[in-house]
């Protein structure tokens, strides 16, 4: 039994544990360079990094409270905040306490294993489905991330499907241009997804984010890419994790998610248009970074590598015209700035 109560211990005392036991014994969880979980207890685990957020832990204790556990469990939420006080460079992290869920997880199962698992996951997609939202994105006003999004999440909240609507069009205009100027194609692509309820998706149902627990009963982690959008938008996703080694358990998990939905010819066409915006945000910026956002990224370059690179991003008008990025200097990888 832990020393400390999770409620109860100061942020500076929790955030420092976090980084001492995540050098100390490493991580359990998280991608390489990305946010890191780390088991602080036999109770109790953290997910800590920049891009850890509020909205992630109240759309995490919501699908705690709303999804039914028989059909998948997500780990309760005790705890979240924001602090610079253990962070190796000053800046601000996020740290999300949350119950530690022992149990197998299924990067590690055979292929044999995780096909038969698939409609057991298909269930989980039909009961998310079940839960009903007002506005898109994740609970708590909060801004829209995953891979439709783009690297940097969509960096502006979307209140209304209308906003949504026109976050989505922006993008495809670009879209339309390239097509033209690139392929001679003329695309006219335009999204109105005011037609569809918006309902409970979680956006990045790959074999990391799922345990198999001893009981035998499956247990649903990493609520990052979670939020209210079309049904379609799981799809989707689903799409985009498909990588060569899952492809028989992914693919497999794609058709049959499809499958249950029955989409109609709307849905599948409107499911092609976002990942048209998908494209468009991984190809090029949008309105660039603001002055703030590009002083930090120089004073970060400078810190960690003591160069000071040229810096060069598209304005609306390259965006527009579907103009690639420029070429970054060899001796040093920029990531891409956006906003919407």
């Amino acid at each position: 039994m832990a020393d400390w109560d999770v409620l109860t211990a100061s942020e500076e005392f929790l955030a420092d544990l976090s980084h001492k036991t995540q050098e100390n014994e490493g991580r359990i969880g998280g991608e390489f360079g990305g946010p890191g979980v780390v088991k602080l207890s036999p109770q109790i685990a953290v997910k800590l990094g920049h891009g850890i957020t509020a909205s992630e832990a109240a759309t995490q204790d919501f699908a705690h409270k709303n999804l039914d556990p028989s059909v998948a469990y997500v780990p309760k939420v005790y705890r979240y905040f924001r602090s610079r006080s253990a962070s190796e460079y000053g800046d601000e992290l996020g740290y999300l306490f949350m119950e530690y869920i022992p149990g197998q997880n299924l990067k590690d199962l055979d292929m044999e294993s995780l096909v038969k698992l698939v409609p057991r996951l298909v269930n989980i997609v039909t009961s998310l489905g079940q839960i009903s939202g007002l506005t898109p994105g994740p609970i708590g006003d909060g801004i829209p991330r995953g891979y439709i999004y783009g690297d940097d999440g969509a960096k502006t909240r979307l209140n209304s499907l209308e906003e949504m609507n026109v976050y989505m069009n922006k993008r495809l205009v670009s879209y339309n241009q390239f097509a033209k100027l690139r392929r001679g194609v003329d695309c006219n692509y335009h999204i109105d997804l005011r037609r569809y309820p918006l309902v409970l998706c979680h956006g990045d149902l790959c074999r990391r984010n799922i345990v198999l627990r001893d009981d035998g009963s499956l247990c649903l982690l990493d609520w990052g890419f979670a939020g209210f959008y079309p049904r379609f938008f799981e799809v989707a996703a689903l799409k985009c994790i498909l990588r060569p080694y899952d492809k028989l358990f992914q693919g497999a998990l794609e058709s049959a998610t499809e499958a249950m939905m029955d989409l109609t010819d709307e849905e599948r066409h409107d499911k092609k248009l976002i990942m048209y915006v998908r494209t468009a945000n991984l190809r090029w910026s949008f309105d660039g970074p603001t002055k703030e956002e590009h002083d930090a990224f120089i004073k970060n370059l400078e810190r960690q590598a003591g160069i000071l690179p040229k810096v060069g991003f598209n304005s609306p008008d390259q965006v527009a015209a579907g103009v690639d990025k420029q070429e970054e200097p060899d001796s040093i990888s920029q990531p891409t700035v956006k906003s919407d």
